[in-house]
């Protein structure tokens, strides 16, 4: 772990910090990040986001560059109307 500095001036322990994203932070009460951040496991990417003062899950990669272009650009469900939401999640529960 090492420390870094985001634009903000807060400072956190994380695993790596790549195109201004923190990878694997070290999350303490008190101290999550605003920002969204990667957590990597051994196979799996999962970006999160601070809303509402709750976490949130934007989505599960196989890869890190594409957790960052999620990092980057938001969850691609925020982009999307109610309806186009609504179809999306009834594909998903059919398949």
């Amino acid at each position: 772990m090492a420390k870094f500095k985001l634009d903000d001036g807060t400072e956190y322990l994380a695993e790596d910090f790549i195109d201004g994203y923190l990878i694997n932070p070290l999350l303490l009460r008190g101290s999550t990040p605003t920002e969204p951040f990667v957590l990597r496991t051994d196979h799996v990417m999962s970006v999160h986001c601070l809303i509402g003062g709750g976490l949130r899950c934007w989505g599960v990669f196989d890869t890190l560059d594409d957790a960052l272009t999620c990092a980057k650009t938001g969850p691609s469900w925020r982009n999307r109307s109610y309806a186009e939401r609504q179809i999306h999640a009834k594909a998903s529960m059919i398949r």
